[in-house]
């Protein structure tokens, strides 16, 4: 075997073993986490339906992993025409899968960066209107969260954004306590507090709405996620040339 028949096969062979592994880890981890997801997070036990809607393709998936990764080992280490020619279909069905996706993701991306800030700008919405009252409180905490992780305050221009329900138009707003740098993530039972009061030792307040802060992270991880599927695509383009040279070449262990 020559030296450029021994890379292609070990690149072939520690790919796979990658993919296999990281089909048994998807599998491990959406086993546990659909059986027991609302034992570790009894909070998100009120989006059950979402909750499944994200393990159950998570578990495919790491199935179609640990499949094509021991088919393509199983290829590699022996040559076999029929293992490397379902790798091969099976590789290049991802590929042509990927190359649409980036299209779908760059023709819709306004519709789906508009169809989130809506569903953010109902949410801030029935805060402002209902949180002392009927909200619930897996609503009231995902303002915070969503504030406290994107460091914002409000659904646009701040803190001001809260007036209408503090009744405080000038000095100090109330704010929801996921405006604040000092909330722990956790505690709702303030809705509406004074950061300077309320955490003393942290007084940042964040002063930015979440429009901005939002739209800017919701760019910035798109380009990353499309440069990752594209860096994934000229990976998956040399591991097919890989089987083909494999295939045709008989590189038997």
């Amino acid at each position: 075997m020559g030296c450029l028949e021994g890379i292609l096969k070990a690149i072939l062979i520690v790919t796979n073993v990658v993919v296999l592994l990281a089909g048994i880890v998807l599998l491990v981890v959406g086993g546990i986490f659909f059986t027991k997801t609302f034992d570790f997070y009894p909070n998100l036990e009120d989006y059950s339906t979402n909750v499944n809607a994200v393990l159950i393709p998570m578990l495919v998936l790491g199935g179609l992993l640990l499949l094509v990764g021991l088919i393509g080992c199983l290829g590699a280490c022996t040559g076999k025409t029929g293992l490397l020619n379902f790798y091969f279909i099976v590789v290049m069905v991802v590929v042509i899968l990927e190359v649409a996706l980036i299209g779908l993701a760059v023709w819709k991306k306004d519709e789906v960066k508009n169809e989130a800030l809506g569903f953010a700008k109902d949410l801030c919405e029935e805060y402002k209107a209902n949180a002392t009252t009927v909200m619930t409180d897996a609503n009231k905490l995902a303002v915070n969260l969503v504030q406290r992780t994107a460091k914002c305050c409000g659904y646009e221009t701040g803190p001001s954004y809260w007036n209408d329900a503090t009744k405080i138009v000038t000095g100090d707003s109330l704010v929801p306590p996921g405006c604040c740098a000092g909330w722990d993530g956790e505690d709702i039972s303030q809705v509406f507090l004074q950061c300077n009061t309320t955490y003393p030792d942290e007084q940042a307040q964040y002063q930015n709405g979440c429009v901005e802060e939002v739209g800017s992270i919701m760019e910035t991880f798109g380009i990353v996620i499309i440069a990752s599927v594209v860096a994934v695509i000229v990976f998956e383009l040399v591991c097919l040339c890989a089987a083909c040279y494999s295939k045709n070449n008989d590189m038997v262990a």
